[in-house]
């Protein structure tokens, strides 16, 4: 969306007009809630939160200055809430992300219609796979590698999102990437499953 359509929307949202909302919400609902869902990896904290950011949004569109995109300014506030929302779990319990709920949201790139069975098997289990393992980076890492690689910000996007710099992010990227591959080496389990979907045989 161009510079002038963010300020177009941003302004109409501010002042309630009921399609901008309706705008708003179809263009960028889905993101953000996947996003939250990716980095906190509960999904019933995901919803509340998507519900959470885009509340917080609307009561400060009359603030959007449009020296971002309207899409990186709504995962800011996400990042945000995400973030909180962590340090309040911390607080209180431990838990574990809900892989049985995983399904029900859209993952990116979603595997093609016009795969054969086998295919898509194997494109979900591998999908499945590093998304658990992405939830065991620290959070400043996650955070770049899910805006990164599954919502395809640019560097200075994720920069601007994660109030640091460019060049931190680019740091994030390296260390997450070798992290996530110390992960595998380092998990048995994880290693005969991306042997199984390469098509190897495990003992």
């Amino acid at each position: 969306m161009s510079h002038k359509l963010d300020m177009s929307l941003a302004r109409r949202c501010a002042e309630r007009d009921p399609a901008a909302l309706e705008e708003l919400v179809d263009e960028h609902y889905s993101a953000v809630l996947n996003f939250v869902y990716r980095f906190t990896g509960v999904r019933e904290e995901a919803q509340d939160l998507a519900q959470e950011v885009f509340v917080k949004a609307l009561g400060a569109l009359d603030r959007f200055d449009g020296r971002s995109s309207l899409r990186t300014w709504l995962f800011t506030i996400a990042a945000n809430a995400a973030r909180d929302a962590l340090r309040h779990r911390r607080r209180q319990r431990e838990v574990t992300p809900d892989e049985a709920q995983e399904s029900q949201l859209a993952e990116t790139p979603d595997p093609s219609p016009d795969a054969g069975p086998e295919v898509r098997a194997v494109r979900t289990l591998r999908s499945a796979l590093v998304r658990r393992m992405v939830l065991q980076l620290p959070e400043a890492h996650r955070m770049t590698v899910i805006l990164r690689f599954y919502h395809d910000h640019s560097l200075q996007e994720i920069a601007e999102i994660c109030g640091c710099s460019v060049g931190t992010v680019g740091s994030r990227l390296h260390y997450a990437m070798r992290k996530l591959n110390a992960i595998v080496d380092a998990d048995r389990d994880a290693r005969e499953e991306f042997d199984v979907a390469e098509g190897g045989h495990c003992s």
